[in-house]
């Protein structure tokens, strides 16, 4: 009797635990941010969980596939600027504005992604 007592208890303090472990992740959840990537992208760095929200990554592609995927993904550039060999593309979408700056690293090239709150 006393073993199926404890056993009662014990799912439901675990299903308890696992209500408050699904808020807390799910209010964590709320403020990260999806920032889309190429298919082949080898991510090494990830720090979308707030604003501003930044991604980095390798890729394989082009120039020309990075800059056609992210004017799929985003619209039409607002601004574009060549810098030592980094091309920066600047879009905005409502009160988001989004970079992606474009660098040649070996065989590869890098990207990063930039993702803030416009300022009003």
């Amino acid at each position: 009797m006393t073993t199926t007592r404890t056993n009662k208890y014990s799912l439901l303090a675990s299903a308890v635990l696992f209500t408050f472990s699904s808020v807390a992740l799910a209010s964590s959840d709320a403020n990260s941010v999806v920032i889309p990537m190429m298919a082949n992208a080898q991510v090494f760095a990830d720090f979308t969980d707030d604003m501003p929200a930044v991604l980095n990554y390798f890729t394989a592609a082009t120039e020309t596939q990075v800059i056609a995927f992210y004017q799929q993904q985003f619209g039409e550039t607002i601004a574009q600027e060549r810098k030592r060999g980094r091309l920066t593309l600047s879009y905005q979408q409502e009160k988001r504005i989004m970079r992606v700056v474009i660098s040649q690293q070996n065989n590869k090239r890098q990207v990063d992604v930039i993702i803030e709150q416009r300022q009003e």
